[in-house]
């Protein structure tokens, strides 16, 4: 029973002078008489992220190189105390330049076969033209006679030479233009993208490098791939690059993209996967903990 109605039943009546409010779940002078209490639930916050640590005060100072020590220093919050490490490696000559962190979340997800299919069949669905067409009865050319009479001549009644059943007539539930195009949850897509970035680092086939600062030409980025065996590559970096993808635009089995837009199909269609260091940390801020709140730890 709601408070007004308990209220009635006591008898008490209420009073302009009162001044008792009851919409919105407040009892006024009533509360303390009727013990009820309404429930009032608070946002809870997230912890305050801490400040990033100087990277003179990294062990790693001085060992490894200044982007890689920049890394470390401003994702040591949320990628600490990770299992998974990786090598990163210069892009022109594969020289190790340092050993980061990767999260936990993001590159160490259960391979989830189910959840690539599903992102790859919407994936495919969505880049479907949808262009097939073919007439039916009523936009074939000809027919709007009556081949012959109802009756008379000991032949099947027919209205229109251009029916199915006869040669040069239209097509019954014919395609015709449409979209393929569905909806897919978001926290599917954004699972199927850690699935395939775990999955490619547990076969071996992610790989890491400092920047991709090595190409000034066109010339420049098949020498490197060769050299390095990467054929069929996804190349990744942190914001557009022209001048990578201008390099890559006439090579077969390479492709280019940045963090927002690379996709679980072109990932699984290419042996290789290859993120820079702004793109590594560009893909752990976005696709970070879903709906999770940080442990305070700070207070």
């Amino acid at each position: 029973m709601n408070v007004l109605g308990r209220i009635l039943r006591s008898g008490r009546s209420l009073s302009a002078s009162s001044n008792a409010v009851l919409s919105g779940g407040t009892l006024g002078p009533y509360r303390s008489s009727l013990t009820r209490w309404v429930h009032r639930p608070v946002a809870l916050v997230p912890a305050p992220r801490p400040a990033a640590p100087s990277v003179e005060e990294l062990p790693c100072y001085g060992v490894f190189s200044p982007s890689v020590c920049n890394f470390i220093a401003e994702r040591s919050f949320e990628n600490k105390g990770s299992s998974i490490h990786a090598w990163v490696t210069s892009f022109k000559d594969d020289k190790s330049l340092g050993m980061i962190e990767l999260n936990d979340f993001v590159f160490g997800e259960n391979p989830r076969i189910d959840i690539l299919h599903r992102v790859v069949v919407w994936q495919r669905a969505k880049r479907r033209a949808g262009t097939a067409c073919v007439k039916d009865r009523s936009e074939v050319r000809g027919g709007g006679r009556k081949p012959w009479p109802q009756k008379g001549l000991n032949k099947a009644r027919q209205g229109s030479i251009r029916a199915p059943h006869f040669r040069g007539g239209g097509v019954v539930h014919g395609p015709k233009p449409r979209s393929y195009e569905y909806t897919l949850p978001k926290k599917v897509r954004r699972m199927g993208l850690r699935v395939a970035l775990s999955v490619r680092l547990a076969q071996g086939d992610l790989h890491i490098v400092e920047s991709f600062d090595d190409i000034e030409d066109d010339q420049d980025l098949m020498p490197i791939l060769d050299q390095r065996g990467w054929q069929s590559a996804v190349l990744v970096d942190g914001s557009p690059n022209e001048r990578l993808f201008e390099a890559a635009a006439d090579l077969d089995k390479v492709d280019v993209f940045y963090s927002e837009n690379v996709n679980v199909y072109s990932i699984l269609l290419r042996h290789n996967l290859i993120l820079s260091l702004d793109a590594v940390k560009q893909l752990e801020e976005r696709l970070g903990e879903d709906n999770r709140i940080l442990l305070n730890q700070f207070g």
